[in-house]
């Protein structure tokens, strides 16, 4: 799924991983991106490996693709025209802002279902409802 500029803006330290093939001579911008809140449930089943991917931050610079490639790939240095060395100080305070945010907001249960428990963990809500059939959802925040 790709994502939004706002979220690129708060994720640009965070690995760039494309959403959808992309054919070379492409742009980067942020709807080329994969939500990296996904990121550690594809890396522990081995559908994605980020070793020596670059940054959001570094590639949203007018970035090129030197080359056609299939969803879920990682940008590194050999696939772009161009990249930033360094992402700017600004992004990890949008990051600080964005995660204070997200702990500032406390999931609520409503209703009087019992057995019905919901976290927050590394940016996934987890919703176990027991009574019943033991139903889990998962989905990223």
């Amino acid at each position: 799924m790709s994502i939004t500029a706002e979220t690129a803006a708060a994720h640009k330290n965070d690995p760039a991983v494309l959403c959808c093939r992309a054919e070379a001579g492409t742009k980067l911008e942020p709807a080329n991106f994969e939500d990296p809140a996904i990121f550690p449930d594809l890396i522990d089943t081995g559908l994605l490996n980020v070793d020596g991917a670059l940054k959001l931050g570094q590639v949203l610079n007018g970035s090129t693709l030197t080359k056609t490639v299939d969803s879920l790939t990682p940008i590194t240095p050999d696939i772009v025209d161009k990249y930033d060395d360094d992402v700017a100080d600004e992004a990890e305070a949008a990051t600080e802002d964005a995660a204070e945010e997200e702990t500032a907001v406390a999931p609520t249960v409503g209703g009087t279902v019992s057995n019905v428990s919901m976290k927050a963990v590394g940016g996934v809500l987890k919703l176990y409802i027991g009574e019943g059939k033991d139903i889990a959802i998962e989905f990223p925040l």
